[in-house]
Formats: C-alpha cells, sequence, structure tokens
C-alpha cells in the first residue's frame, strides 16, 4: 500500500501494490523510467579519467546556469543592460563539446499537448525548466522528437524567449509556452515549457527530446514553476510529493502524489526541513549535513547538501573535500579533482542531515568505488571530488549517493524525506 492516497507512479515493474482509496485521481499506472549508461567504467572495471572530467565539465556548464538564473530573478542582478552583459560575459569562458557519457540521465515517458503526444525525457532535480525540442528547431536538436504547439488545441504561447548561456560559449534558445503535461496520469495544465528553436551542444547529445527540471522557480531561466509546484497548486495529485528510487542493478521509479511503501525498507520516511539560500528556496537542500568515515564526522563544521539527480558524484568544494579525504586511511591526491584510496580497504561512507545525529545514511562500497587505476590496479577512485562550482561551502550529492535511498520531495512543506529502498 502507499504511505499517502493514491497517486500516479513512474516506474519499472508493475503497478502492484498501489491501492485506490479515492475515485480521484485516475487509477495508478506505470512507465518506464530508465538510466543511460554513462560508461564511467571500462570494460575491464578501470575507471574512465575522460569521462569523470568530462563530468566536471558538464558541472560546471549546469551550476554557472542555476547561478546566473538565481542571481537574475532572486537578486536582481542583469535587469539592466549593462548588468547583463556582464552576467553573460560571465557564462561565456571556455570551450568544451559534452555528450551522454559525461552526464548523469534517468529518463522516462512525458505527455505533452492535446491530443497528448509521448516524449522521452531527462529528469533532473538540481534544475527547474522544462525544456523540450521543437519544430522550429533545425539541425542542432538532431533526430530528437519535436514538440508541435501548432497541432496542441491547448498550446498557448508567450511573448518571452528564454535564452541559456553556457560556460563554453554556446547557448539553448526557445519560445515559452504553456501547454498540458501530463505524467503518467498526473496533469499539469498551462505548465510552463521551453520550445526550444536552437540547442546548445552541451544539451544536445543528451539522450532524450527534452530535460524537466523539478527544483525551485529560483533556477529557472523562465522564472516559472516545474512540473509538480503547478500541479500542487492546482490540486490534481492526492498529495504534494514526488518520489525517486533510483538504482543502478535493478527496478527505477518515479512517483508522483505519494510516497510508495513498497519500494521502503524502513517504513515511513525521516523528514529533513529543506534549506535557503538567503530565504530563497532554490535547490533541494540539507541544511547542517556532513560526511562521516569509518563512524568518525569527516567535516569540522556542517554545511548544506544539495540532491541532486542529474549527477553522477559527490561534489565538495576543493577545501572540504580535502578535509573529506584525510580522514580516509591511505588516500591519495590523484589530481585537482580526485583522489584514490587502497581498492583492498574501502572506507564505511555516510552522511547525517542534522545536528543531532539521529540516523546516518550509508553509501555503499559499489556506488563509492568508480573503478581501479589501469595504471595501478591496487588503486581505485572515489566518489567524493573537489570542485567549485560557486556554492560556497555547499556539497551535491548525485547518483553515488541517491541509488542507495528513497528520496520524497514535498514540494508544500519545503521538506525531504528519506527510507532505506527495498
Amino acid at each position: 500500500m502507499l504511505f499517502s492516497l493514491p497517486a500516479v507512479v513512474l516506474a519499472l515493474g508493475t503497478a502492484a501494490g498501489l491501492v485506490d482509496a479515492a475515485p480521484s485521481p485516475p487509477r495508478p499506472l506505470t512507465i518506464e523510467l530508465t538510466k543511460r549508461d554513462l560508461r564511467l567504467k571500462n570494460d575491464d572495471g578501470s575507471v574512465n579519467i575522460a569521462g569523470l572530467q568530462a563530468q566536471t565539465v558538464a558541472l560546471t556548464h549546469k551550476y554557472n546556469r542555476n547561478r546566473n538564473n538565481y542571481r537574475y530573478h532572486a537578486l536582481g542582478e542583469g535587469k539592466n543592460p549593462e548588468s547583463r552583459m556582464a552576467r553573460e560575459k560571465r557564462a561565456s569562458a571556455g570551450t568544451i563539446q559534452l555528450t551522454e557519457q559525461s552526464m548523469s540521465v534517468w529518463t522516462g515517458k512525458v505527455y505533452v499537448g492535446t491530443p497528448a503526444v509521448p516524449f522521452n525525457i531527462y529528469f533532473d532535480t538540481g534544475s527547474s525548466d522544462f525544456t523540450i525540442a521543437s519544430i522550429a528547431c533545425g539541425t542542432s536538436c538532431g533526430t530528437k522528437q519535436r514538440y508541435n504547439y501548432t497541432a496542441s488545441s491547448t498550446a498557448v504561447k508567450t511573448t518571452r524567449t528564454v535564452t541559456t548561456n553556457f560556460v563554453d560559449g554556446t547557448s539553448s534558445s526557445g519560445t515559452l509556452y504553456t501547454d498540458t503535461v501530463t505524467i503518467a496520469g498526473v496533469t499539469a495544465n498551462q505548465q510552463a515549457l521551453v520550445a526550444a528553436s536552437s540547442l546548445s551542444s552541451t544539451v544536445a547529445d543528451i539522450a532524450s527530446d527534452g530535460l524537466m527540471g523539478l527544483a525551485f522557480s529560483s533556477l529557472s531561466g523562465a522564472y516559472t514553476s516545474s512540473f509538480m509546484f503547478t500541479v500542487n497548486s492546482q490540486g490534481t495529485a492526492a498529495y504534494p510529493y514526488f518520489s525517486m528510487r533510483l538504482n543502478n542493478n535493478g527496478p527505477s521509479e518515479m512517483t508522483f502524489g505519494a510516497f510508495n511503501r513498497l519500494r521502503s525498507a524502513s517504513g515511513n520516511p525521516r523528514w529533513y526541513q529543506l534549506a535557503t539560500d538567503s530565504g530563497t528556496y532554490t535547490y533541494w537542500q540539507f541544511g547542517m549535513a556532513a560526511p562521516w568515515v569509518n563512524n568518525k564526522t569527516a567535516l569540522s563544521t556542517p554545511t548544506n547538501h544539495i540532491i541532486d539527480s542529474g549527477t553522477t558524484l559527490i561534489v565538495a568544494p576543493p577545501s572540504s573535500a580535502a578535509e573529506f579525504w584525510s580522514h580516509v586511511p591511505g588516500s591519495a591526491v590523484y589530481n585537482s579533482n580526485f583522489w584514490t584510496f587502497p581498492c583492498a580497504s574501502p572506507p564505511q561512507v555516510d552522511f547525517a542531515f542534522s545536528r543531532i545525529t539521529l540516523q546516518r545514511w550509508g553509501v555503499s562500497q559499489d556506488s563509492f568505488n568508480l573503478g581501479y587505476l589501469a595504471e595501478d590496479p591496487t588503486r581505485c577512485v572515489g566518489a567524493v571530488i573537489g570542485q567549485n562550482l560557486g556554492l560556497g561551502s555547499s556539497w551535491i550529492l548525485g547518483d553515488a549517493f541517491l541509488t542507495n535511498v528513497y528520496v520524497v520531495h514535498d514540494v508544500a512543506n519545503k521538506r525531504i524525506g528519506l527510507a532505506i529502498p527495498r
């Protein structure tokens, strides 16, 4: 049974155990949620260093974009031509071309328009815009399926153009529309979406037709609400939740409107209130959190930890990463981002999300170990890396952490629930 009233599940598997208790919303359905192969490990089990380095570049692009959106909307920067030019200048340093190998990509079916047309969409809890390739997009959208706004009776065009600048000097652009969007039966009417007329090489090669951000509007280039916030405001789901069970080795799912008890081995979730940035909600993030190594705290000052399904690694500011790794016996610096540890003696890594450490949430050795070094098979690369992303002291918890928990996002009460996955 579900922890809450009936809801709709985006999942691998069946709808067994999802029980209706009221005539609305519709009976739960299931659709596939899959992860694209990142190939961060080679076939022989050695680490793909080039793929890991590409991941760090992808993170730079993503969090630079989020930071610019936050500065523009929440802080008021860029609302005159001079500061806007400065903001765009900051966003256009460096050159690199990315592929899906450098991204953590979880995809599932999303239906857009009337009549509803299915698209394969990448879900990202670390960003906020819903961007989809449109019929106005030429070669930059490749073979992606296009959103045909002229064929949807519920599509409404706005006068706004949304342009996203990336630090590699490229950009994506599109017109802001509203339309009906449905995920496995849960519907948001007049959901804002960017109908892309051009896609940056930074995102064009991601193996999906579009990207659906699920974070707060302060990170949105369009400054609009993401899907579940729209659903909550319209009351079209039983409860204001979306939940995720990400699994590299088995069924993965997203649930909209409920918490699926069948995916929890620990009963109801343990709730944590969200932290803000100067009073503004931005990311799904814990406050006063810290890593632990071998049952001892590994960070002297607890700080915010962002959960991000669009990131593979666990990312810390360089000084915090160095402090973490100083607690790992036998650790050694590999390069400016990565550390190694003895493969034969991996550390026990956990995270605590409050000053009162009632529970710690573990990272499995399989998740923590990114593979051995081809030049020295006795040394393995760890999933905690150091990188300055302009987030102050905050950490990012990507798939290396998220595949070890069941996560519930409560959009109404601004909190995160965690459970041990089944």
